[in-house]
């Protein structure tokens, strides 16, 4: 089905597969809306912190089985994970369906940044693993991968009948439409035609990526990026820095002059941190991090 957004559809799945103060499972640091659907909802926001082991962020299995026997009923999922950019695995995937399937958990699997994977890593679609019977709902758009994101359009995949009657009730109740003649035909045009273009993106983020991470291990050992698998965001560990969430963004914002999202942000696990948008042209990436070695230099 169509929608007029993948956020919007995280809004109508906690009000369609929820009631008020049941239980929403999120998997901070994570993109800020997740927390905001549940909360505002009238729902119970429960955290399944990802654990940062050796330079890469790995799913809380125990800890994710322990929120869905205080009774969750849906569990929101970042695959691709933004921020911190996590491919998830295959067998990272049985195990949270096998959790899902034991205790009924309905998982929203919100994979907008699915195409901007790098070429040494492969996106699982998650309703590709399920069996009859698992409650997945999938949502994708281009509006990551081709900028079009104010042309308001997603698809969500809803294998379930009864989960797609009960989506499509809730937009009717909102009385939205998702029917923009404009997105409609950017949206076939993109995913039709756009392939080539997209793998061509995918290398150049990819050496942009690499670029960073080398800039900051020869002239900024201070911050240290958490390698991304994929999305075309990078998450900074700022914390050898010694500053606090207020003053690392005064430090950027203001003193280097770049726009940057502050980890906290993004909930659990955040502080300390900055998200970095790599989707800008090498050069600029580079001297926003030249800004940020100056500043360094300079304040010691």
């Amino acid at each position: 089905m169509l929608t007029p957004g993948v956020v919007p559809s995280i809004y109508a799945a906690v009000q369609a597969m929820t009631q008020p103060d049941q239980g929403v499972i999120v998997q901070p640091p994570v993109y800020a809306p997740f927390f905001s659907a549940v909360t505002t909802n009238g729902r119970a926001l429960l955290h399944n912190p990802l654990r940062l082991e050796q330079g890469r962020y790995r799913m809380d299995l125990a800890q994710l089985e322990q929120c869905a026997q205080q009774g969750a009923k849906l569990l929101l999922l970042c695959s691709p994970h933004n921020p911190v950019g996590r491919v998830w695995q295959r067998d990272e995937f049985d195990a949270l369906l096998d959790i899902a399937r034991r205790y009924r958990l309905t998982i929203f699997s919100d994979e907008i940044h699915a195409d901007l994977v790098y070429p040494e890593y492969r996106h699982i679609p998650l309703a590709t693993l399920t069996r009859e019977g698992d409650a997945v709902i999938t949502a994708v758009a281009p509006s990551k991968t081709f900028n079009i994101p104010g042309l308001g359009l997603s698809a969500l995949i809803i294998p379930d009948a009864g989960i797609r009657q009960a989506m499509t009730a809730v937009f009717a109740n909102l009385h939205v439409s998702s029917s923009n003649p404009f997105s409609l035909i950017a949206f076939t045009a993109a995913y039709r035609h756009g392939g080539a273009w997209r793998d061509a993106l995918m290398l150049y983020l990819r050496d942009t990526r690499d670029a960073v991470m080398q800039y900051l291990f020869e002239h900024i050992p201070a911050i240290h990026a958490i390698a991304a698998e994929g999305t075309y965001l990078l998450w900074l560990d700022c914390r050898e820095l010694g500053m606090n969430d207020a003053q690392l963004q005064a430090f950027f914002v203001q003193q280097c002059r770049i726009g940057m999202n502050p980890g906290a942000i993004f909930g659990l696990g955040g502080s300390g941190f900055m998200r970095l948008n790599l989707a800008s042209p090498r050069a600029v990436v580079l001297e926003a991090l030249a800004r940020v070695a100056a500043k360094l230099d300079n304040n010691r």
